[in-house]
């Protein structure tokens, strides 16, 4: 009797633990506009060779951007308001980003932004 007490406080403290340690790593998860910039602008880097100066502008953009959309995220507004400011947002960027890359660049860039949107749009349906 004394093992399966034993045995039942062990798997107990066990499920207690897993518990904590999922509660943890979701409130770590949240990324700051600056992180998630400079992690957006190695990638574009990495897809289209950007030169020093050209990351420097994108990362700037980039930031500006996701401070942006962390203060939609946290303004309490309603889904539609959120979605319609975002799209703006996402407009604005691109608009910019055509200022800073080449043609070259920007065809590469958009060419991934719509494999990246038919995917999402298949994971969607």
């Amino acid at each position: 009797m004394k093992k399966y007490i034993s045995l039942f406080s062990f798997i107990a403290l066990f499920f207690v633990g897993i518990q904590q340690s999922s509660a943890q790593d979701k409130s770590e998860r949240k990324e700051y506009p600056e992180a998630i910039a400079k992690k957006k602008t190695y990638e574009m880097h990495q897809l289209v060779e950007l030169s020093g100066e050209q990351q420097g502008s994108v990362y700037k953009v980039l930031v500006d951007a996701e401070q942006n959309i962390a203060a939609l995220n946290e303004s309490g507004s309603d889904i539609v308001t959120i979605q319609k400011s975002k799209a703006a947002i996402y407009d604005l960027v691109d608009s910019r980003l055509r200022d800073i890359l080449s043609p070259d660049q920007l065809r590469t860039y958009m060419a991934s932004m719509e494999k990246t949107a038919v995917k999402t749009t298949e994971k969607k349906k």
